[in-house]
């Protein structure tokens, strides 16, 4: 799939599952641990393998979203979270 494909369904997968919380590239719940580009950096930088690593042994995977999603929805979603805060588009 083109990186266009990719980011297309990591947004649809972010919209209808972690937008509650993190809409905006905002965190509702851990105010100063957003996914802004200075944040993502600060706390786990912008590398694909890193995120993915950084997510799957977070609390909102293992208790909200883990179930929900399989390990190729995580990659697309957090394509779509890297390209949003890398381009400040946020």
């Amino acid at each position: 799939m083109a990186m266009e494909g990719i980011i297309a369904k990591g947004k649809e997968i972010f919209t209808s599952t972690c937008a509650g919380c993190h809409a905006g590239g905002q965190n509702f719940s851990k105010g100063d641990k957003t996914l802004q580009k200075d944040d993502l950096e600060r706390f786990v930088g912008l590398d694909q393998a890193k995120v993915e690593k950084f997510f799957k042994g977070s609390f909102v995977h293992s208790r909200v979203v883990g179930s929900k999603l399989i390990d190729q929805e995580v990659t697309d979603v957090v394509t779509y979270v890297i390209d949003q805060a890398a381009n400040e588009k946020w």
